[in-house]
């Protein structure tokens, strides 16, 4: 069988298509083009509907499968859908099986989406979603990886019931997040104003709390609010004030650690170049930048919203009116909502505030809506679109934002970058399990894909930063359809406390993990024991940790995880010092099956496990 083109513009159109000694010629009308590129409402990629007229049906028929497989037919009013043969457009094939005798129409496989509005109690007073038609932007959403948000801020209250599921976590359930001030993990907001702004850009939607983020929820999509994860990096004190130098700190460990896009609703009235450095450094890896313009009322420099690489962010009110407190001037790129917003506070309450504080993660959330929709967009093609998609704004008193600003509109933006299809897959993430280990042992490294690996694998090149004390491979193969694959880092003994960098490279994109290798302890992990080893779903199980000798001064914290969600134990268990055990609970669920869950405990990079029964 073979096709013979020809059968495009307003002319007579004549196909060939042998199929045993038949050959038809047909002339038809002008061809509705096809052409994904044209369609702006969202549908399947790779398939097409096709109507047929009644009568023989046999040669459209072995037509359609001719491009690809019948995957459902509708009987009752002759509807076929086809999806693809992979090599085949969309617009050749629609035009192939268009111009055949008894097809009466070709048209995408489009998609449907309940017009649901989310059931958080104050979603009616949140002005700033309706005004940037977030609803809208909601209902054409697919997702097609996650994003992770960084707060560069007070911190996050990660405890607040409409923030408790959007934080990204480690495997071991703690939250991913940095402390400059004191370099740790702790995270906690002390002063309020960074939990405010981190559940402006993505408060839990449709969770029957509180209120609603702009990142992001669909009613037809599983898991929705999974798509749009928050980092807490914590670079000003209780009192809302930091130095530049924390600040630009927290740019780079977020550039570092997989976040995608940054939101600062912060500033200062003079620059430094290490911060503009940090700005640069974060755009240059790929990440958005976005940052408020500041309260001051006036037309001066803030920073680093001044800063080319930021995104500066101005306020409207509920009028789309400038605020009077927001800066403005040609420097400021867009507006969005920032007076009387409502919005997340620690201890589980909410609160209203002004300020471009508040218009700043309204963008950022908004990015995150079109970045997890269409991964194969730049940071300068991200910026672009939300920049120039953008709504009216009324000037104040003469107050006025760059040429051709406007107010965020996400619903537009997000229908100019399309999307919504299969995506190549980029290096999202590297971790390791333990990243603190006793030399000699060894430590497991993980690589994460933005979406999963094509026919052949994706390739992920690795380094050691002293590979005489941690050694990798050279590279690691995630397999076609998978997101991720381990590897293992090999380490030798060592007199003295040793930080090592692993990284992670790939397509221009690298991530990089710490590994502490320490000398050996004449305390180890030496046992874990679980009694009983059976229980029935919803009892407990009481687990046991012991140490070869008496734990140090301080106490000997000892690592735990569970391999299922039908047994959960608490990330850790503190032996005291001088003591050689501790226990733990450990909390099962009912099911309708018997489960074996494994239990993990790790203490300076030495592993024990044990099993517990798990009944219906």
């Amino acid at each position: 069988m073979r096709l013979l083109k020809g059968f495009l513009g307003c002319m007579s159109v004549v196909v060939a298509l042998q199929l045993g000694w038949a050959q038809l010629e047909v002339i038809e009308e002008p061809v509705p083009s096809l052409d994904p590129k044209q369609i702006t409402a969202p549908f399947v990629p790779g398939e097409l509907v096709v109507g047929l007229e009644q009568g023989n049906l046999a040669l459209p028929v072995r037509a359609m499968e001719m491009v690809g497989a019948i995957t459902s037919q509708n009987p009752a009013i002759n509807a076929y859908v086809v999806r693809l043969a992979s090599g085949i457009s969309m617009e050749s094939a629609g035009e192939f099986l268009r111009v055949l005798p008894g097809v009466r129409y070709v048209e995408p496989n489009y998609l449907a989406f309940a017009f649901a509005t989310p059931n958080d109690p104050s979603y009616g007073q949140q002005y700033g979603l309706a005004r940037i038609q977030a609803n809208l932007a909601w209902d054409i959403w697919q997702p097609q990886r996650t994003v992770h948000i960084a707060i560069i801020d007070t911190g996050i209250d990660s405890n607040h019931p409409d923030l408790t599921n959007k934080m990204r976590r480690h495997a071991n359930g703690a939250i991913y997040g940095y402390n400059t001030l004191n370099n740790t993990t702790n995270a906690l907001d002390d002063n309020g104003h960074g939990t405010h702004c981190a559940g402006i850009a993505a408060a839990e939607i449709n969770n029957g709390v509180g209120v609603a983020g702009v990142a992001v929820w669909n009613p037809i999509v599983s898991n929705a609010n999974s798509y749009a994860q928050l980092m807490p990096v914590k670079v000003l004190s209780s009192s809302g004030s930091g130095s530049l130098d924390a600040v630009a700190r927290g740019i780079t460990w977020a550039a570092d650690n997989g976040a995608h896009i940054l939101s600062l609703s912060l500033g200062a009235g003079s620059g430094a170049q290490q911060l503009q450095d940090a700005v640069n450094y974060a755009w240059n890896r790929g990440c958005l930048v976005v940052v408020a313009a500041g309260n001051g009322g006036s037309s001066s420099p803030q920073y680093p919203a001044y800063y080319t690489n930021s995104i500066a962010v101005a306020a409207t009110d509920s009028t789309d009116t400038l605020a009077s407190f927001s800066q403005y001037g040609s420097w400021v790129d867009i507006a969005a909502p920032g007076v009387n917003i409502l919005s997340t506070y620690p201890s589980n309450r909410y609160q209203s505030l002004s300020g471009t504080s508040m218009a700043c993660p309204h963008v950022a959330g908004a990015a995150a809506v079109l970045w997890s929709h269409n991964p194969n967009l730049t940071n300068a093609q991200l910026r672009s679109a939300l920049e120039t998609n953008v709504d009216p704004y009324q000037p104040l008193s003469g107050r006025t934002l760059a040429p051709n600003a406007g107010r965020l509109n996400v619903y537009r933006a997000l229908q100019a970058v399309g999307g919504g299809g299969p995506t190549q897959p980029t290096l999202d993430t590297l971790s390791l399990n333990p990243t603190t280990v006793v030399g000699g042992n060894s430590v497991t490294g993980t690589v994460t894909l933005t979406s999963a690996a094509p026919s052949g694998g994706f390739v992920v090149n690795l380094s050691s930063s002293n590979a005489a004390v941690a050694s990798v491979p050279s590279s690691v193969t995630v397999p076609a359809g998978a997101t991720s694959a381990n590897f293992t880092v090999s380490t030798a003994a060592v007199s003295s406390s040793t930080n090592v960098t692993i990284t992670a490279s790939a397509g221009g994109v690298s991530r990089t993990a710490t590994l502490t290798v320490n000398p050996a302890s004449t305390v180890t992990l030496q046992s874990l024991t679980i009694s009983p080893t059976s229980v029935w779903g919803g009892s407990s199980a009481t687990g046991t940790v012991t140490l070869s000798g008496p734990a140090p001064a301080g106490g000997a914290t000892v690592q735990l995880r569970s391999n299922s969600s039908r047994a959960s134990v608490p990330t850790s268990v503190t032996i005291p010092a001088g003591a050689t055990s501790a226990n733990f609970t450990i909390r099962t669920t009912s099911a309708f099956s018997i489960t074996t869950v494994t239990i993990t405990a790790t203490y300076n990079g030495v592993s024990r496990s044990a099993q517990l029964t798990v009944w219906f």
